[in-house]
């Protein structure tokens, strides 16, 4: 289920983090722990298990500011305007119903740090439509998509939709969460039904390189590396769904890997 959520400005600050995906991604969960608190808490602590790794399985995309100014030598994004819109998309329906329950008993919204912040208030709901899914359909990236591979000296490394081997660990990450959902609805299946799919990524468009700062302004503070970018997707139909509804590479939880379907418009 995917959802689109315009927000209006009500507090009166006008200036948010350039980095606010870490506090965007939390206030999600509080909207679901507004629902349920059990439920939150497995989601957040323990997640839909497979291979060992957690996965949350929902995204959602960068905000979308009607009038606004980035001031990048501060690292504030000035809101002026205050109408902001945003896509949240869920996997499991269970999610996205406990989080649209959690916004009808409370639907404020903070999102700031200890420099600065402001309120906003959910004004609107719009359910979107589900795509019909092809073996080959074209993607255009509504926030970064992460890819990272260990390295062997340690360490991790962010990689870029050029480099070699990305193809092969977007499609890890699809099989995993393709087995985490089966396992969590006790599926007898390991996931798709063939043993090992192919899948095709062509990139359509100039490649983007967006830093991410997460916990900002504290000692856990750590930057992440993703890439936007289009691309044409060959795959199992049961892997574009995935990729649309719990996002394509690592960390979708905390705003990375959102997609839209060329051709429709947030």
């Amino acid at each position: 289920m995917r959802f689109k959520l315009i927000l209006h400005r009500t507090g009166a600050g006008k200036f948010i983090p350039i980095n606010y995906q870490y506090e965007l991604s939390s206030a999600i969960y509080r909207i679901i722990d507004q629902s349920n608190s059990e439920f939150s808490s497995f989601l957040h602590e323990i997640g839909y298990k497979a291979r060992g790794k957690p996965f949350r399985l929902f995204t959602f995309s960068r905000l979308f500011f009607k009038g606004f100014k980035v001031h990048f030598e501060s690292g504030r994004i000035e809101h002026y305007g205050h109408q902001v819109e945003l896509e949240v998309s869920f996997l499991v329906d269970r999610i996205a119903e406990e989080f649209i329950k959690g916004l009808l008993f409370g639907q404020e919204i903070f999102l700031g740090d200890q420099i600065s912040g402001t309120t906003y208030q959910v004004q609107r709901i719009e359910a979107k439509a589900k795509p019909i899914f092809k073996p080959v359909m074209q993607y255009r990236c509504l926030s970064p998509i992460l890819v990272k591979r260990k390295r062997n000296t340690g360490g991790e490394d962010y990689l870029s939709p050029d480099v070699r081997g990305y193809n092969e660990l977007i499609l890890e990450n699809l099989l995993s969460k393709s087995l985490a959902l089966s396992i969590a609805f006790q599926n007898d299946s390991d996931g798709l039904a063939e043993d090992r799919p192919q899948i095709g990524l062509t990139v359509s468009s100039k490649i983007y390189k967006n830093g991410v700062i997460i916990k900002q302004l504290t000692p856990q503070q750590t930057k992440l590396i993703g890439y936007s970018f289009e691309f044409e997707l060959h795959a199992p139909v049961e892997l574009h769904e995935i990729g649309y509804y719990a996002g394509f590479g690592n960390l979708g939880s905390q705003g990375f890997g959102c997609v839209e379907v060329k051709n429709e418009k947030i």
